[in-house]
């Protein structure tokens, strides 16, 4: 999996399967079913740890398949699960269109964001998802609007066993240079601001409370800590970087670390931003 995760480590997955249409992945989730193996649907794997042990069961991959993109009337757009969003980004530059500005330079797909409801400068994905098409269990693919997909700060709260395989979103025509220019600001704030020249999964904790989860670690003195390959980066001490060869144990030893010199110092529990899944 250190070849599917943006911070390059992790064990091996049993199998990785990648539909390339809904009737390949109605027969895999139906497979799946009457074998009993688990299924994770990975994204970009941007917001990813897999532990040195790697993962059991069948590790669903829409990004060969689930592509498309087309315009729904005058304000919408309808995307494949497997879209990178940056690419979504760019069109909406291209046209053009607002809403999406503060997405630049959010890496992961489509269906990732909308799952953790990636945002950063104020915005957030449920600001601009009308809805989600999803196949749930039996193969069976329905339309949930955007107002019951249970968005959460980082999260979203989909039917168990759903996949997402596309995402409608809404847009705003606005000025092109605008737009750009707010792309732009944004993107000098993300350079200037956060880790990106060193494998990494953003950020590793939630902001707690209206407090900078960067800040309290900072604070803690752990700025710049190693453990084996993996550092908290100097840049920003929420993005934990690995510096060549690390692994995730080193990383979930930082991670163990940081949360237990917050709550000694401040008596905050960070909340892990990323999902770490796999086996030791």
């Amino acid at each position: 999996m250190s070849d599917y995760t943006s911070f390059s480590v992790g064990g091996m997955a049993d199998v990785m399967a990648c539909p390339m249409d809904e009737d390949d992945l109605r027969k895999l989730l139906h497979f799946a079913e009457c074998k009993g193996f688990p299924i994770y649907v990975l994204g970009a794997g941007t917001n990813l740890l897999v532990k040195d042990g790697g993962i059991r069961g069948i590790v669903l991959n829409l990004s060969e398949g689930f592509r498309d993109i087309v315009f729904r009337g005058e304000d919408s757009l309808e995307v494949g699960a497997g879209v990178s969003l940056s690419k979504v980004v760019t069109i909406y530059k291209e046209k053009g269109f607002s809403g999406l500005e503060f997405a630049v330079g959010i890496p992961g797909s489509v269906g990732g964001a909308v799952a953790m409801n990636a945002g950063a400068y104020g915005g957030e994905m449920k600001d601009v998802v009308e809805g989600v098409e999803i196949m749930g269990r039996g193969g069976k693919v329905r339309f949930i609007q955007g107002s019951n997909v249970g968005f959460s700060y980082r999260g979203s709260k989909l039917p168990d066993g759903a996949v997402i395989l596309r995402v409608r979103l809404a847009f705003k025509r606005c000025n092109v240079e605008e737009v750009e220019k707010k792309m732009i600001k944004y993107k000098a704030m993300r350079k200037k601001t956060q880790a990106m020249n060193m494998p990494n999964a953003g950020s590793i904790f939630k902001n707690p409370g209206g407090e900078s989860a960067g800040i309290l670690i900072e604070e803690a003195g752990l700025k710049g800590m190693r453990c084996g390959g993996a550092k908290i980066s100097e840049v920003h001490a929420n993005y934990i970087v690995n510096l060549g060869d690390a692994n995730a144990g080193d990383i979930l030893a930082l991670i163990a670390r940081a949360r237990d010199k917050v709550y000694q110092l401040k008596g905050i529990v960070l909340e892990p931003e990323i999902k770490v899944i796999g086996e030791d």
